[in-house]
């Protein structure tokens, strides 16, 4: 934006959110919009905790993808929720565990709960194996609402 400022127009945004994982852009006009889509689609980002790079995208407001609440329970010692993904992701190729936002995490004298918002192709996935993908040296267990997708989950 210092560069575009010496030359005219600049785009102008009523602000921004970070809610579950997603920055919430509000531009001022379609012009600002159509600058912020060219902009952020050549722009990638290094992956967590992987060499992968990711390309980011711009959804118009009320297109973005719905998430479904997901449960799973994990006994023994706690895992941290990226090191949870990444390997959930690694062994099970069809999940699109990038796309996945944490929701809540408890632990248990025994384990670990976590309840995540997955995108509906994962939800898809997980039905074709009855719920239980791989993890680690087994298998786990998910619980997965049947209510529609919640619009801000």
């Amino acid at each position: 934006m210092d560069e575009l400022a010496g030359e005219g127009t600049v785009p102008t945004f009523e602000g921004t959110r970070n809610r579950h994982g997603r920055l919430q852009v509000a531009c001022s006009d379609r012009q600002s919009f159509v600058w912020l889509t060219t902009t952020i689609s050549q722009l990638t980002i290094a992956g967590v905790n992987t060499e992968e790079e990711q390309r980011l995208t711009c959804v118009p407001f009320g297109e973005e993808p719905r998430l479904v609440r997901a449960e799973v329970y994990l006994s023994g010692h706690p895992v941290h929720k990226d090191r949870f993904r990444r390997i959930l992701g690694g062994q099970n190729k069809f999940l699109k565990t990038d796309r996945w936002v944490l929701k809540h995490e408890a632990k248990t004298p025994k384990g670990q709960l976590l309840v995540w918002g997955i995108d509906l192709d994962s939800v898809s996935a997980l039905e074709a194996i009855n719920f239980q993908p791989h993890f680690g040296l087994g298998r786990v267990t998910f619980r997965v609402s049947k209510d529609p997708p919640q619009e801000d989950m």
